[in-house]
């Protein structure tokens, strides 16, 4: 059986499980970061889809920055929870960076 590979722009929209809302667990991958935030056992945790923080990216004037944690607070106003899992967050941000790389050289070869 062969086993096509993904290309990063199916992973972007590969949405299926996603937003999933959780309960923080300090012991989640993204603990650590969210304690540093002041989340709390029991806080409300988005893990948002790769589109959505795409979506942001993409709103980013040319020559502007955004941090990680501003794309989280985003994403955690939107689902109307206190945090947004940087782990996930972080994950998805270099899954829409190469999409949009993947994009502009499909682009080039046309």
């Amino acid at each position: 059986m062969t086993y096509k590979k993904k290309s990063w722009k199916e992973k972007l929209e590969n949405s299926k499980n996603f937003p999933k809302i959780l309960e923080f667990d300090p012991k989640f991958p993204c603990g650590k970061a969210l304690i540093k935030m002041g989340a709390k056992p029991g806080d409300s945790v988005v893990l948002a889809p790769a589109l959505e923080v795409d979506e942001i990216m993409k709103k980013v004037p040319k020559g502007k920055l955004i941090t990680i944690y501003e794309i989280c607070k985003s994403l955690a106003e939107k689902h109307n929870v206190d945090f947004c899992c940087t782990l996930t967050t972080g994950i998805f941000i270099m899954t829409a960076a190469h999409a949009a790389e993947e994009d502009k050289l499909d682009h080039q070869k046309s």
